[in-house]
């Protein structure tokens, strides 16, 4: 939104000698953002207006004439290449000592020998932009309207010489989108006195009743309908005083008639629009839903298809307008246009956004109706509309107004007292200054004891209960005017919590070992989980849909990170990236139950994902793979890094290759999974090679964890060890044997590995190898192997009779 100061003096008697700049501050801090300040005009000196009297050929140049112009007390001669020169035009002259935007300075000279003293001005000379200017005043000299008086001050004349401000308006504030709604503001900070345009039409003998009819089909979308008839309609260019104002506002003029409009929805701040009467079918204007697959022309001449969920106006016939957003090409005022309905209405703002959104379609009049218009303003502004063709000599106006109102607008009325605003405020504002604020801004005060009552005005469609009254003091009353003061609510300094910390230990442990974190989109497909084989039932599919979802491709909130990672890892593939190692520390969600009754239960996993190239090839070296070994490293350093012991067991995970597959076990809880992931999901991403996952459980893992370190005092007394290599079933799992050999070895075990593990010609058919090294040491002086003897007969014979193991 933009408005120009010289037309805010129409409402409000605006100092222009002050700080444009200190009051566009002011502004801002009551809630009216002042975005930028635009001083027009400044740079333009000694331009005056003149009429071409003569044009002659210049004698020594074919594209250059010689002008005779009249400029009130003198005639100066001006040779110029413009080609749309005439004699008995008026034109912006640039005379000897002329200052122009961007630093250009005029003076006397000759051309081609040929004495100038001046140059004739464009409409760019003045700082006008294309995209503001009628397309005849795009190129050439800027033609003025031939009853300009001659001798002016060419900028003064046409209003050039202005501030402008530019406002960066919140949503809430509908009623500031326009001249009169911005006046309130100026009069209230200013301490002035608002005035409002004077409306009054002169109809003529012809009523309207019999000529137009107005319907509503659909009042949920459309709560008011207005109409007025224009007869005897003449279009023409606007004034340019009205021209000027529209530009300042970043609307560039067309005619008469859509200007008018224009200006009244920039003035009152409500839309309007005009059909050719004889272009409506009945004329019968219906609001109601566009037919499912209906579609129409727009003026920006596009064919637009339309869904049954966007609102239109329509005639007996056809689709004449997309509501509140754009006009259509077969209803259009043209210069044959003898007879207009000019419309005003109140559509919901929610579908106007949904459907300009849906199009790609948006206009001034769709960013006033999206964010809520009044109602009750409706006859206001069609006749103001009205009025100003009126006043141009552009039309007549028939008698009576057509107005389908079904559902008239509600008043609101908000009961608070001045002790309720204070407290909430912090403040010791009288009632009497809480009072003349809200009279100020045009609210109805009601008393009754302490209890004051505020009437809403029907633009105020933000207020509508006490806070909202409390802002609207504050803001007037001055931000800066209200004391600081500490809370009553004790606070606690923010730190980081137990899982930030762990989550950040293991961030660390996973990136110094050469992964790279990555951050993906909570969101995921089913045909995702059926790609990694998760199986119908699992509950991995128990998942949150999502009412609007992004793409189609993202209908779920996910329940584990693996779909997304290996979304990375396809784009990584696909630009040829030899290796990639990732992870990402996020949350899933689990619904309690379907449909949603209470919020998702979130669990933090860590998942993270090896393929390719360990290390790369250089010679000497060769490259080398990520392997099992690998992935299991990497799990092993986190749960090292957390102080967390756990046991190996063979994991059943579904995405993973079920003889590439384990998991750590911790209480009967599963601490992660990780392994290969199985061949056949890694064919269903197209992926070549093999790819290693991990996922651990947070959850699991937090009442585990231990960042504080264990010490033990220096060994005074040396170790002793023993290898032991058993002839193991193939059923027997490490896991297995350790926990026999931790529960023997007495409380002198320190440590125990494997070291081995062999199956070949030299073990038994369904037997295998394994070889362990087990480290004594006592604090209490050097063990003699008779120590250690009695425990590795434990060991062994346990072995055996519970595993059929025989030491080798």
């Amino acid at each position: 939104m933009k408005s120009s100061l010289t037309w805010m003096q129409d409402y409000v008697d605006v100092d222009m000698n002050q700080d444009m700049q200190a009051f566009a501050d002011k502004l801002t801090i009551a809630g009216i953002p002042v975005e930028q300040v635009e001083y027009w005009g400044t740079e333009v000196k000694k331009v005056k207006t003149g009429k071409i009297l003569q044009i002659d050929k210049h004698p020594d140049a074919d594209k250059l004439v010689v002008c005779q112009v009249d400029m009130g007390d003198e005639q100066l001669q001006i040779v110029t290449a413009a080609t749309n020169v005439r004699v008995g035009q008026v034109v912006p002259v640039a005379v000897h000592g002329a200052h122009l935007p961007g630093g250009t300075k005029i003076k006397r000279s000759k051309l081609r020998g040929v004495l100038s003293n001046g140059m004739f001005c464009s409409a760019h000379e003045f700082g006008f932009d294309d995209s503001l200017l009628l397309p005849e005043e795009r190129e050439g000299i800027w033609i003025l309207p031939p009853d300009t008086p001659l001798g002016v001050d060419a900028a003064d004349y046409l209003q050039v010489r202005d501030v402008v401000y530019e406002y960066e308006l919140t949503a809430n504030r509908a009623d500031c989108f326009s001249m009169v709604g911005l006046s309130r503001e100026f009069a209230v900070l200013s301490g002035k006195e608002a005035r409002y345009p004077e409306i009054s039409v002169k109809e003529c003998d012809t009523p309207i009743d019999g000529k137009v009819k107005v319907s509503i089909d659909d009042d949920e979308l459309c709560s008011r309908y207005t109409a007025r008839l224009l007869l005897n309609v003449k279009i023409g260019k606007s004034p340019m005083w009205m021209q000027q104002r529209l530009r300042k506002s970043g609307v560039r003029p067309i005619n008469n008639v859509v200007d008018a409009t224009n200006y009244t929805m920039i003035e009152l701040g409500i839309p309007l629009h005009a059909y050719d009467y004889d272009k409506v079918a009945g004329h019968h204007l219906i609001a109601r839903r566009a037919q499912a697959d209906e579609a129409m022309k727009t003026l920006d001449d596009v064919d637009r298809k339309l869904t049954d969920n966007m609102l239109v106006i329509a005639d007996e016939e056809k689709a004449c307008c997309i509501a509140g957003i754009m006009g259509g090409m077969d209803s259009e005022v043209t210069d044959q246009t003898t007879t207009v309905i000019l419309e005003c209405a109140s559509f919901k703002g929610s579908n106007i956004r949904h459907t300009g959104r849906m199009l790609g379609l948006r206009s001034e009049a769709s960013g006033r109706f999206e964010r809520g218009l009044d109602s009750d303003s409706c006859i206001n502004s069609i006749d103001r509309c009205a009025q100003l063709l009126q006043e141009m000599g552009a039309c007549d106006v028939a008698k009576g107004v057509v107005d389908v109102y079904p559902k008239p607008q509600a008043t609101t009325r908000i009961a608070f007292t001045a002790a309720q605003v204070n407290k909430f405020l912090g403040t010791e504002i009288t009632e009497a200054d809480m009072v003349h604020i809200l009279e100020t801004l045009q609210f109805g005060i009601e008393k009754d004891g302490n209890t004051l009552t505020a009437v809403v005005p029907s633009y105020r469609g933000d207020c509508t209960e006490m806070p909202d009254i409390a802002e609207e003091v504050a803001r007037v009353y001055g931000y800066e005017n209200i004391p600081s003061t500490r809370p009553a609510a004790p606070i606690s300094k923010g730190e980081a919590g137990f899982h930030h910390d762990v989550g950040e230990k293991i961030s660390s442990i996973l990136s110094s070992s050469g992964l790279n974190e990555t951050v993906t989109f909570s969101f995921m497909h089913p045909d995702q989980l059926k790609k990694l084989l998760f199986k119908d039932g699992d509950a991995v599919y128990n998942a949150v849909p999502i009412l609007n979802p992004i793409t189609e491709d993202f209908p779920l909130m996910r329940t584990t990170l693996i779909p997304t990672l290996m979304d990375v890892l396809v784009r990584n593939q696909a630009v040829k990236n030899p290796s990639v190692g990732i992870y990402e520390i996020a949350p899933v969600y689990r619904p309690k139950q379907l449909p949603l009754t209470e919020l998702p239960e979130q669990e933090f996993y860590v998942t993270g994902l090896l393929y390719g190239q360990r290390t790369a090839a250089e010679w000497p070296e060769k490259a080398e793979n990520y392997d099992f070994y690998d992935v299991k490293g990497l799990v092993e350093a986190v749960l090292q890094g957390l102080g967390i012991q756990a046991d190996l067991e063979v994991s059943d995970w579904a995405p993973l290759h079920p003889g590439k597959a384990a998991r750590y076990v911790k209480d009967g809880k599963v601490l992660c999974d990780f392994g290969e992931l199985h061949p056949k999901a890694v064919d269903n991403y197209d992926v070549a090679g093999p790819v290693y996952v991990f996922e651990m459980h947070m959850d699991a893992i937090l009442p585990l964890v231990n960042l504080l370190p264990d010490y033990h005092k220096v060994a005074k007394f040396p170790a002793s060890s023993r290898d032991l290599a058993f002839l193991a079933p193939l059923a027997t799992t490490n896991a297995d044997i350790v926990d026999v050999i931790k529960e023997d070895g007495g409380e002198n075990l320190e440590a125990v590995h494997l070291f081995d593990m062999y199956t070949g010609k030299q073990v038994p058919q369904g037997y295998k190898s394994l070889a362990y090294s087990l480290v004594f040491r006592s604090e209490e002086g050097t063990l003699t192997d008779a120590d250690i003897q009695a425990p590795v007969d434990a060991i062994v014979k346990d072995l055996k009779e519970k595993f059929g193991c025989e030491l080798r």
